[in-house]
């Protein structure tokens, strides 16, 4: 079947592919030396791809062909909530990314996304440097969901309990993070229009 295939290969083999499918360029933009932020079809606006967001990024699009989250605008609030439980600590770009994804995905698709941090809460993921990214970029997809335990826990985790707390605990923070990003944002854009 598909999933057997695609378990039998490697990130390095399957990326150019995912970002074929999902319209990014050859290697997702991580060679590029500015990341367009699209606010809608009238403004966006530029910052610098600088190293440590490379080095995110090209894990995270690892997760999505671990986790088959999509990466529609809800497939990305479940994956950002399933990386925030999964722990992300270490990598402070996904976890600030991460954060807003989440808060995104809470009105316009809770049920997935606490769906997906319960998931986390009970898997692991690449951003804990545990294994060196060319290593992974070279190993069978099927081996890295043994090792990251996802092979054991499917898209449809149950929240337990425990997790609601956490998750709820979690929400906060990220409320009062969403507030300090919009006013920083709203800031960029007034300077924009002035200067």
């Amino acid at each position: 079947t598909k999933k057997i295939s695609v378990d039998n290969q490697t990130p390095r083999e399957i990326l150019s592919k995912f970002y074929s499918d999902n319209h990014l360029s050859d290697d997702g933009g991580n060679s590029s030396s500015s990341v367009k932020i699209k606010i809608n079809k009238y403004f966006h606006f530029y910052f610098p791809n600088f190293d440590a967001r490379r080095k995110a990024v090209l894990l995270h699009d690892i997760h999505h062909l671990l986790t088959d989250y999509k990466t529609t605008i809800t497939g990305e609030s479940e994956i950002s909530a399933w990386e925030i439980a999964s722990g992300c600590k270490s990598c402070w770009v996904a976890f600030v990314i991460d954060t807003s994804g989440t808060m995104i995905g809470i009105p316009i698709h809770f049920g997935g996304v606490i769906r997906a941090y319960a998931r986390g809460r009970r898997t692991k993921n690449l951003y804990h440097n545990i294994i060196p990214v060319e290593q992974v970029l070279d190993m069978k997809i099927g081996e890295l969901k043994r090792l990251m335990l996802l092979d054991t826990h499917p898209i449809n985790t149950k929240p337990t309990f425990i997790a609601f707390i956490s998750f709820a605990l979690f929400a906060i923070f990220g409320l009062f993070s969403s507030i300090l990003s919009l006013m920083f944002i709203t800031f960029i854009i007034i300077y924009f229009i002035f200067s």
